[in-house]
């Protein structure tokens, strides 16, 4: 019995060794196999590499002629355009700078910044007028940022700069001179009560002043009709001999150009205590041999004549530090009529932080009672703004930079020749719609009250989404808003080179092609674009529905070689994006190969290859400007980036549902 277990055992010894020689022998040929398929991928990918490259540079070579003669058209196009306005501007026979020529600016700037202007009505009038000329530079902003030139772009915002720091100078300058002969400026009410009160109100800049010169007790606020505006007078103050100064600011002097989490809607309300100056003495002359010489002024002169001297509410101790308990003051102020107020969401109100970030200042809601905030709205339109603050310094209603976003969906379809309107729904179903022409574009929908001249108005494109911010719809999302709207559009952010090369090469057929937002896109990853596109020659044509069948997509991608394909009629049936994979309900992918699809460089040639030659050809002859305008708005408004993941991808197999 033991020499047959023994036999038996060593038989199964040997038929393992042997099972585990065939099972050694299957994973090295398995081995071999996948090695010699990963050198046929490689070599595969290799001479497709090579093909499409070649393909590809030939592609360029061959368009070159015809982007050269796009790019001369449109610098001539543009020329055309800056003529006109030397032109208008030279008619116009106005006494401010041409804002385009730099050595004009610098004059105007170098002659004001001496200037010391002392009566206040004239002072405000010469503020009024730089604020015009910021203007002026912020559409020249616009046109370098279009352009993406961003040394034009720098030096046109510091010249914006330069300009709000001279307003406030100069404005503080004859502030100064005023509450320096404060008695010039006092009246007595009907009652027989001094007083010292004064406004002057403009169209970029509102200007108000008290001076407590009864330190009336009864006095409970401040009102200035002409201005809208009125703040209450806490006990501290009406107790001082101080002078409470107002100034709302139509343009943003603070954070002209976006800084931090927050944007500014309506302008910027300052409110400051200022301290008065000793009063003059008036004495009497003593001229020998005149019986009598009159009497003077004497106005005691210090190192802070010709300054306004601010004092901060609530106050800080001088010694500790610690500021003082003070109650909050009530503001009340009516908002401009021509901006855009988020429907149903809450009013935030910001006060400017100069210690924010560094020192660089910033918008911080500690000091507001937002929750006590309420905006009423009166018969005649207008909208006043009730808020109590702990601060007195520069106010102002906030809004999120990232408050539009995401977009739901777009489209953009021609109507007319070298003409679109391109459709956008933000979040919460607002639809933003703009018309689209040869280096002009205006807006159309909202209908809006608040918006009505801009719907009348044609300005370039990045002009007119810069001026829409103004109004409080930002459409200009920066990559940082990503994180704020969600993690996923955060991951999926589109790479920003390929996101400029597809807005590039798309807006060329928008002459002839419905172009919209894709399902599949948002989920694709950084490095692939979808974007659909539909033969629209009939510019009466009714808007394509989103599920027509006219829909066809082309897919943008960055991988080792930037290139772009027509998908198969099939992928259309994709309702989201995954990692690179376009899949529809039922979970299949619909996304061509990495290696093997025969690529194109631009969008053009894609639709030589498959539309008729009248299709071609309108693309081909459209004016420049016209595509520049649609690659301004699809680029600036980030509408392959910034898009809403609708459908969110299926959980993985094994995970929950699977």
């Amino acid at each position: 019995k033991a020499a047959k277990k023994a036999e038996e055992a060593a038989k199964r010894a040997e038929e393992e060794r042997l099972a585990a020689i065939v099972e050694q022998e299957r994973l090295e040929r398995e081995r071999q196999e996948l090695e010699e398929e990963q050198k046929r991928l490689a070599e595969e990918k290799k001479v497709w590499l090579e093909t499409e490259s070649k393909r590809l540079e030939d592609e360029k070579v061959a368009a070159e002629p015809f982007l050269a003669l796009r790019a001369q058209t449109l610098l001539v196009e543009e020329q055309k355009k800056r003529d006109q306005e030397e032109w208008e501007s030279f008619m116009a026979c106005t006494h401010l700078p041409d804002v385009r020529k730099e050595a004009d600016l610098s004059s105007y700037i170098a002659l004001w910044q001496e200037e010391r202007e002392s009566e206040l009505q004239k002072a405000l009038s010469q503020a009024q007028e730089a604020i015009n000329v910021t203007v002026a530079l912020e559409g020249l902003v616009a046109q370098s940022m279009a352009v993406k030139d961003e040394d034009a772009t720098a030096k046109y915002r510091a010249y914006i700069t330069q300009l709000h720091k001279l307003i406030v100078d100069k404005t503080d300058f004859a502030t100064a001179n005023m509450l320096e002969h404060v008695d010039q400026y006092t009246t007595k009410d009907p009652s027989g009560q001094l007083g010292c009160q004064l406004s002057v109100p403009s169209e970029q800049l509102k200007f108000g002043i008290w001076v407590n010169i009864a330190k009336n007790l009864r006095l409970k606020s401040i009102d200035y009709p002409d201005l809208t505006l009125s703040t209450d007078i806490p006990r501290p103050i009406i107790l001082q001999t101080v002078a409470v100064r107002m100034i709302h600011y139509r343009k943003d002097p603070y954070s002209p150009f976006e800084l931090g989490d927050y944007l500014t809607v309506g302008g910027v309300l300052v409110i400051e205590v200022l301290e008065v100056p000793e009063r003059p003495r008036t004495v009497k002359a003593h001229v020998p041999d005149i019986k009598d010489p009159g009497l003077w002024s004497m106005i005691r002169i210090t190192d802070q004549t010709g300054t306004v001297v601010r004092q901060a509410y609530p106050q800080v101790d001088p010694v500790t530090g610690i500021i003082q308990q003070a109650p909050p003051m009530q503001v009340q102020y009516t908002l401009p009529a021509d901006i855009l107020l988020p429907g149903g969401a809450k009013l935030r109100v910001g006060r400017w932080n100069a210690s924010l970030a560094d020192g660089k200042g910033g918008w911080d809601e500690d000091g507001i009672l937002n929750e006590e905030a309420s905006l009423e709205a009166r018969e005649d339109g207008s909208r006043v703004l009730t808020f109590q603050t702990m601060y007195l310094t520069a106010l102002a209603v906030l809004q999120p930079r990232w408050a539009c976003f995401p977009y739901e969906h777009w489209v953009l379809q021609p109507t007319a020749p070298n003409r679109a309107m391109l459709s956008v729904v933000l979040a919460g179903d607002m639809v933003v719609k703009f018309e689209v022409g040869s280096g002009l574009c205006r807006l159309r929908e909202p209908s809006d009250e608040a918006l009505r001249h801009l719907r009348s108005q044609w300005l370039p494109a990045m002009q007119l989404l810069q001026t829409l911010r103004h109004h409080g719809l930002n459409l200009l999302p920066c990559d940082d808003d990503a994180a704020k709207v969600s993690e996923t559009m955060e991951a999926n952010l589109k790479d920003r080179a390929l996101e400029e090369a597809t807005c590039l090469g798309i807006s060329v057929l928008a002459p002839a092609f419905a172009l919209s937002h894709s399902p599949a896109n948002p989920g694709l990853g950084k490095s692939e674009v979808v974007c659909r596109v539909a033969t629209c020659m009939d510019y009466q044509a009714p808007p394509i529905k989103r599920d027509s069948d006219k829909w066809r997509s082309i897919l943008f991608r960055d991988h080792e070689l930037r290139y772009c394909s027509m998908l198969d009629p099939s992928a259309e049936k994709a309702t989201h994006g995954k990692e690179g994979f376009l899949v529809d309900d039922e979970g299949n992918n619909h996304a061509p190969p990495t290696v093997g699809l025969e690529t194109r460089c631009f969008p053009l040639s894609i639709v030589r290859d498959r539309a008729d030659e009248a299709t071609v050809l309108r693309c081909e002859e459209s004016s420049p400007s016209f595509t520049e305008s649609v690659r301004v708005m699809l680029d600036a408004m980030r509408l392959f980036s910034f898009v809403s993941d609708a459908k969110p991808a299926p959980p993985a197999e094994g995970g929950e549902g699977g």
